[in-house]
């Protein structure tokens, strides 16, 4: 995927990688540093919608970002570089776990 395609799509406009998806996977992200406050959700959706992956991102307590991602390995890798490469967010770790795929969400949504 051209990474710097997408981080210059603006408007909603959806890009979606040429090729298949790859074997479908699902991981739980852990995102922490400054990711609250500044729109990581948001972003998160925007990102993992363009790229026709499912889930969820969710502001935990203490300040991190959970997400929950399921689709191509290979699009949420493309999702993990997009997300860090937003210059407002200041992502100082992230903490990855291989979950089962569940097939349920049929999008990928901003929970509260």
């Amino acid at each position: 995927m051209d990474l710097f395609r997408w981080l210059r799509i603006s408007g909603g406009e959806r890009y979606v990688p040429e090729g298949p998806p790859g074997p479908v996977v699902r991981r739980r992200y852990r995102f922490s540093g400054v990711v609250q406050g500044v729109g990581f959700r948001y972003e998160a959706k925007f990102v993992a919608s363009g790229l026709e992956l499912t889930g969820w991102a969710r502001n935990e307590a203490d300040g991190s970002v959970t997400v929950e991602i399921e689709g191509g390995a290979d699009r949420i890798g493309a999702f993990l570089l997009a997300m860090e490469a937003v210059p407002r967010f200041e992502i100082t770790d992230i903490q990855a776990e291989e979950l089962t795929p569940t097939g349920r969400e049929k999008t990928f949504s901003a929970l509260y």
